[in-house]
């Protein structure tokens, strides 16, 4: 078996020509959804991811919490839930050498009052305004929200606790504990308030870690209105039986949130890859459908797809896998094996079509394909299924070709594992792995820290009867 680069070009290479055609939904049978309604700002004060702004105050404005406690050894006041994720944050940064402390928390309706009026007598109004909120405008009324800082007291409450120990701790571990930095630095115009890096909010794990690791870097982003129908590349997109397709969010902690529904019209799908087709920051669907159609699905930041995309004609024999086979292009492209067993790469060029086939590989007969970045050095290689469940890796160059070297055996019993796909942030920022179904429909993770498997871990069941998209 060869696997170099060889060169050549199919025989149908005229078919495969890019051909980008704008074709209408009603044409081509395929029923996309219509755009959902954008996300809201959580208006509920007894929600931990209420918002509360400026512009958007407590409702009502004397809300206290049912739920408030003592944080330990302290006289501050939080909610429950709030307290318990503070100890434990607490405790991870005195096992690092930055034990912190609590400097204000809970503050009622009154006390707000009396702390903004302090702050406009001294400093003026406007002053006031963008270090202190006004009453019934504070999250510290809400017992979500908890001024830190560190236990020898230097720097706190000041712009340098950013600098200290404990502060550079707090900015890259709070999500872990469901914690985010509420006001950071650079983003006064969004959020009202200057830089405060010991004024953590609490969100929960999930949405800290969703923030940390899409790059949100307010709620005020966060709730921006926009609602992509495929949320992160981490999400999986299925077809059911009755040719609806889904999409299951990640909470990007090994699990899933409630599912959405994307659209019908699926039935006749034979490969489904979502990808950032156009590098727009959206996820979009390229289809391969069973008479032979390659056909991309634009995502809208709003909700559903814009109108499809003919990408061209002619792939119904092809097993094609997606991703950024050229290192350093902008735009994933398409990695393809023909019926007798050669390798094409179709590069794509503009967010569109496809270029011309480069042939790069020949004698993969009978071997299943995904990309993936086996060692972390910015290359997309080949990791094949073989029929005897070994999972071998074929090293790219990153320049369309493969490293000159024997071919590796990374893994074993994989034969009846399918829908494999490479995916970044399932369990938080920095995380990548590989997600595969069982032959028994349970759904896998395993984590590719760099040459080398991590701990898998089971993250769904039932999943038998659905078309994952790779």
């Amino acid at each position: 078996m060869s696997e170099l680069p060889t060169a050549g070009r199919p025989r149908l290479r005229a078919r495969f020509a890019a051909v980008v055609v704008v074709c209408f939904t009603l044409l081509t049978g395929l029923l996309t959804a219509p755009p959902a309604v954008a996300a809201l700002p959580v208006t509920d004060p007894g929600n931990i991811q209420v918002l509360v702004t400026k512009s958007r105050p407590l409702n009502p404005l004397r809300y206290i919490a049912p739920d408030l406690v003592f944080f330990p050894g302290t006289n501050y006041v939080l909610r429950r839930e709030v307290s318990a994720n503070l100890q434990n944050l607490f405790a991870g940064a005195r096992s690092a050498g930055a034990p912190l402390a609590v400097v204000s928390a809970y503050r009622s309706y009154d006390q707000q009052a009396a702390l903004y009026n302090s702050y406009v007598a001294q400093y003026g109004q406007a002053v006031a305004d963008t270090i202190s909120a006004r009453p019934g405008h504070s999250e510290h009324q809400t017992g979500l929200a908890v001024d830190v800082g560190n236990l020898s007291g230097s720097c706190g409450l000041n712009a340098c606790f950013a600098t200290t120990a404990g502060g550079r701790w707090v900015a890259a571990n709070a999500h872990r504990y469901g914690f985010i930095i509420r006001y950071p630095d650079g983003y006064q115009s969004t959020t009202g308030y200057t830089f405060e890096p010991w004024h953590l909010r609490y969100v929960g794990r999930s949405v800290a870690t969703e923030m940390r690791t899409r790059g949100i870097p307010t709620m005020e982003h966060y709730y921006n209105g926009s609602n992509p129908p495929i949320k992160h590349s981490s999400d999986v997109v299925a077809v059911d039986s009755t040719g609806t397709s889904w999409t299951y969010p990640s909470n990007f902690l090994n699990g899933f949130r409630p599912r959405a529904r994307l659209g019908a019209g699926w039935s006749t799908l034979k490969a489904g890859f979502s990808t950032d087709w156009n590098a727009d920051g959206l996820q979009d669907i390229l289809a391969q459908w069973n008479d032979g159609r390659l056909t991309l699905y634009r995502g809208q930041f709003g909700g559903g797809f814009r109108a499809p995309i003919s990408i061209g004609h002619g792939w119904g024999s092809y097993d094609i896998t997606v991703g950024a086979w050229l290192r350093g292009s902008r735009f994933p492209s398409v990695v393809a094996k023909d019926g007798a067993g050669v390798l094409w790469h179709y590069a794509n060029t503009a967010g569109a079509g496809l270029s011309a086939p480069a042939r790069i590989g020949h004698g993969w007969q009978n071997l299943r394909l995904t990309q993936a970045d086996w060692d972390r050095d910015g290359n997309q290689d080949i990791l094949a299924i073989r029929t005897n469940g070994q999972l071998a890796l074929y090293r790219s160059t990153g320049a369309g070709a493969f490293v000159n070297e024997a071919r590796r055996v990374i893994g074993h019993g994989w034969q009846g594992m399918d829908s494999v796909k490479a995916i970044a942030g399932f369990q938080g920022p920095g995380s990548y792995g590989l997600r595969a179904r069982s032959a028994a429909g349970e759904l896998r993770y395993y984590p590719m820290p760099g040459n080398r498997w991590g701990a898998a871990a089971t993250i769904g069941h039932g999943w038998q009867t659905y078309r994952l998209f790779r």
